[in-house]
């Protein structure tokens, strides 16, 4: 197979699409998002601060984008 790689920065890019659009298609619940953060900090070996900081930055960006349709 002749395939070009994918580089880390576009890998990014489509992730956050795909969560983008998982999120839209399944929604959020806002009562049990704390917990969940706490259970993929856990999973995916990040900080959970490091975790909600980035939440924030990812639904402010999508209510944006939402908001600006």
């Amino acid at each position: 197979m002749n395939e070009e790689r994918i580089n880390k920065e576009r890998m990014g890019e489509i992730a956050l699409l795909i969560l983008e659009y998982r999120i839209a298609k399944e929604g959020i619940s806002l009562s049990e998002i704390n917990r969940e953060l706490g259970n993929i900090a856990k999973a995916i070996n990040v900080p959970l601060d490091e975790l909600k900081k980035f939440s924030i930055a990812f639904y402010e960006e999508l209510l944006e984008k939402i908001l600006n349709k």
